[in-house]
């Protein structure tokens, strides 16, 4: 990005709010407070946006797995809104169950520039705890013995969500048939186009073709390395909160990075340094009314850079 395009400014600020999350047998208090805060302005209008880091503290995230903050209402001083719809309807963000402190970022619409705070940023915020529902764990013993074939589990086919494994090997055989089977299709059309003078479907083929088989315009640039393994996931629902691996005596096993690539279907690629064994099992997290508590939240006089 040209330097001259945008202007980012980050200020650390220290609004707070307390909220209660209420549990099966107790209460517990997180602390929620705004930490940096964005104002990108770029001159070509392209990806303007107000950014909000929340930081929320204390026990209520313990075993958690998952946390959404959805957005109802953000105005600055002058009374503009600054919600936007698209932003304020994400997803559950994967969070480490053993942390105490966690942090999102919220996205909103610029603030007018004669404005000096943001009066009122307030919504629900929502933790996935799947111990509070044994519905809310999917456990897959030796979920690599039927590597490139869809899994057949009842639990899986209640919570509506078709999951396939993919070693490197199905990986790059399906990309490269796929994308071979294509080529052919682009070649036909190409030579239908000279005739009638329409090039687009040509065009759009390929992409299409990529995103139907791995989720996403942009798999065609995904790659696996030799111990990764990935999951093709149809989850219409957007159910699944993440996935962890763990051995047969059920220690978990540590993975690197994980790739997400598409909405419906989606691919998750997460690498490994080592080959996981074959008696390798998964846990799959999954969203139920009784594993996800809500409150609301409300931040005011959040202070702009």
């Amino acid at each position: 990005m040209i330097k001259s395009a945008a202007r980012v400014q980050v200020r650390v600020l220290h609004a707070a709010v307390f909220v209660f999350l209420l549990g099966a047998v107790a209460s517990a208090q997180v602390k929620v407070t705004a930490g940096d805060v964005k104002d990108t302005r770029r001159t070509d209008g392209f990806f303007n946006k107000l950014e909000v880091e929340l930081k929320m503290s204390g026990e209520a995230l313990n075993g958690a797995k998952g946390i959404r903050v959805l957005v109802t209402k953000a105005v600055d001083e002058t009374g503009k809104n600054l919600l936007d719809q698209k932003e304020s309807e994400n997803d559950f963000e994967e969070i480490d169950s053993s942390d105490k402190e966690t942090k999102i970022s919220i996205a909103m619409k610029n603030p007018e520039r004669r404005a000096n705070a943001v009066q009122e940023i307030s919504g629900t915020v929502e933790i996935f705890a799947p111990a509070r529902d044994p519905r809310a764990t999917i456990t897959l013993a030796n979920f690599q013995r039927d590597i490139g074939k869809p899994i057949i589990n009842p639990a899986l086919k209640a919570a509506g969500i078709e999951l396939t494994v993919w070693n490197k090997v199905i990986f790059d055989a399906r990309k490269k048939a796929e994308e071979d089977r294509l080529k052919k299709e682009i070649e036909a059309k190409a030579k239908k186009a000279d005739k009638t003078g329409d090039l687009a479907d040509a065009v759009d083929l390929l992409g299409q073709g990529l995103m139907s088989i791995f989720g996403s315009l942009f798999s065609s640039f995904a790659s696996m390395e030799e111990n990764d393994i990935a999951f093709s996931i149809k989850d219409p629902q957007r159910k699944l909160v993440t996935i962890e691996f763990e051995d047969a005596t059920g220690k978990k096993l540590e993975r690197g990075g994980r790739t997400t690539i598409g909405g419906d279907p989606q691919t998750m690629i997460f690498g490994f340094k080592d080959k996981l064994p074959m008696t390798a099992r998964i846990k799959l997290y999954v969203l139920t009314p009784r594993a996800v508590t809500t409150t609301p939240f409300k931040l005011t006089n959040v202070q702009l850079p």
